[in-house]
């Protein structure tokens, strides 16, 4: 009987083994890798402020030296406001009651009017743009507003090493670390079809983990968007603000 187990252990070692030696096997994947995503990135969350004005938090209403969206374009050079429009926002200092909104306040939807340059760089700025664009000025719940746009695998092991290294918040337990780990294809990559392009970008949230996003865009203006994801990692911080 003690023969029996030993040849078993010795078994089960080798496969472990072999499966160390074995990398799994990598499906190449479709459309364009985009290279600078990190660059893209980085240059996007370096033009947006974070410190909101005083005058503005209190009143709403704009000095003239608050940030210019329209910065976005100095950067993301491959998509543009439609001709005759410009790019603009609205700070609203919070209503102390319900019946202080005023009504029919809905603003027309920027999305709509912006022109992508019909090439694989563009169609990825669209998705930097909606994904990062509204993350300036943020304050209080707003700071929900904390999606990243996770570039590569490098990217990835630095924000599983910051979560469970840091003190904000749960760690990412054995199960979410291993998925996060096997996670493939993180690069964003895009793919162009006779119409339309797709978009696939990995992103993170604290308040809900590691999605990958994907974008199915028409290559005509005005463009028409769907956008689904799909949760790679759940993964919630726990912290309420």
């Amino acid at each position: 009987m003690k023969k029996r187990i030993i040849a078993l252990l010795m078994v089960f070692a080798v496969s472990l083994a072999c499966q160390a030696l074995v990398p799994p096997t990598v499906v190449a994947r479709e459309g364009t890798v985009i290279s600078d995503c990190a660059a893209k990135v980085r240059a996007v969350i370096e033009i947006q402020p974070t410190k909101i004005p005083q005058a503005l938090l209190e009143t709403g209403i704009k000095q003239g030296d608050e940030f210019n969206a329209n910065d976005y374009f100095k950067v993301l050079t491959h998509i543009s406001m439609q001709e005759g429009y410009s790019l603009d926002y609205v700070y609203q200092p919070p209503y102390a009651s319900m019946e202080d909104v005023p009504e029919n306040t809905e603003l027309g939807n920027y999305r709509d009017r912006l022109e992508i340059e019909d090439m694989e760089q563009g169609y990825f700025e669209y998705a930097v743009m909606d994904m990062l664009a509204r993350q300036f000025y943020l304050n209080w719940h707003a700071n929900y507003n904390d999606a990243e746009i996770v570039c590569d695998r490098e990217a990835a092991d630095a924000i599983i090493e910051g979560i469970n290294s840091g003190d904000f918040g749960y760690k990412l337990d054995a199960k979410q670390k291993a998925q996060a780990r096997a996670m493939t294809n993180i690069e964003p990559a895009v793919t162009l079809t006779g119409d339309s392009a797709i978009v696939e970008v990995v992103t993170f949230t604290k308040w809900g983990g590691f999605f990958r996003q994907t974008y199915t865009i028409s290559r005509s203006f005005p463009h028409t968007i769907e956008m689904e994801e799909e949760n790679l990692v759940e993964y919630d911080c726990g912290i309420m603000f």
